[in-house]
């Protein structure tokens, strides 16, 4: 069982109403970088999941899901946002290092 669970614009609710802190990444399948990155998010949603099992992780493809890229003002690949109680805490732009996804997540926990 994966960790990061695929969401679209027919199951997000249940991402957004989360009471806790959730981390979504938005992606496309034919961006290079999202792709090469995608191990190092795996990892990172692995290393918290085990040690905060109340940490959400997910990911959203734009291009399944125009209207939430929109909403959330998604313009540049990869994006990763982190909630917190339904409200959006962080935006984290581009591809980041293991350490850094883990040192911009530990500060919201």
């Amino acid at each position: 069982m994966s960790l990061i669970t695929e969401y679209s614009e027919n199951n997000f609710q249940e991402f957004e109403w989360f009471e806790g802190v959730a981390v979504i990444r938005f992606y496309a399948d034919w961006c290079a970088p999202c792709l090469q990155n995608f191990p190092i998010f795996e990892q990172f949603a692995a290393q918290f999941s085990e040690s905060n099992p109340e940490i959400k992780f997910g990911k959203v493809n734009i291009d399944q899901s125009p209207i939430l890229t929109l909403r959330y003002n998604v313009y540049g690949l990869p994006s990763t946002l982190i909630f917190r109680n339904g409200e959006i805490i962080k935006r984290i732009a581009g591809v980041k290092s293991l350490s850094e996804y883990s040192t911009i997540l530990k500060v919201y926990l």
